[in-house]
């Protein structure tokens, strides 16, 4: 998470070979399967015909309220709000980790929701994930995130941390520490 927002390509786009498309899934409304698009006149008109022809579309009414809301910066506003709690949470999560979990190296925070981690060698993520979750703690191995999950290391797991509130972060990464203390244990039996 750096202080200035990368712009989007789109943004830097001079001759209109870019096409934006983003949603307002992940931000606002995950059921209601609103996105948009900037890209040139013709192209949008055909896009709107094919979208026609292959999916039901969302009330004109939704529609509506949904430009309303961004056209009166009101989602600009949302995420701004939401990039900051992000931020506050990125770094918890990263101090969690570092004082938690100091033999694990996480790939450094920069705008995502996630953050993915490499554990010993020794460590078997897809076992770690089940035992976590039985303590309440959620936590994705990564090997099928590999191109060849059959090949790729198993030590690899993925943290989220956007949908958790500060304050369980880092008893949540405490709890994963102590379940990683047992198979470190096993491991070395």
């Amino acid at each position: 998470w750096g202080d200035g927002a990368i712009p989007a390509l789109k943004s830097l786009d001079r001759d209109g070979r870019v096409i934006y498309v983003g949603s307002l899934a992940k931000s606002f409304a995950p059921g209601l399967r609103i996105g948009y698009i900037v890209a040139p006149r013709e192209l949008t008109a055909e896009l709107r015909a094919l979208r026609r022809l292959m999916l039901r579309h969302p009330s004109a009414y939704i529609q509506r309220a949904f430009s309303l809301f961004i056209s009166l910066g009101h989602h600009h506003s949302l995420l701004r709000r939401q990039s900051q709690a992000y931020q506050k949470r990125g770094a918890e999560l990263a101090q969690a980790l570092a004082r938690s979990l100091p033999d694990f190296t996480a790939v450094p925070i920069t705008g995502s929701s996630s953050c993915w981690l490499e554990g010993p060698a020794w460590l078997d993520a897809t076992e770690l994930a089940q035992a976590a979750l039985a303590e309440g703690v959620v936590v994705e191995p990564g090997q099928v995130f590999f191109m060849d999950a059959s090949g790729a290391p198993r030590n690899f797991l993925r943290v989220g941390f956007t949908s958790i509130r500060a304050e369980h972060i880092g008893p949540g990464i405490e709890r994963l520490a102590q379940v990683v203390r047992r198979f470190r244990l096993r491991a070395a039996a």
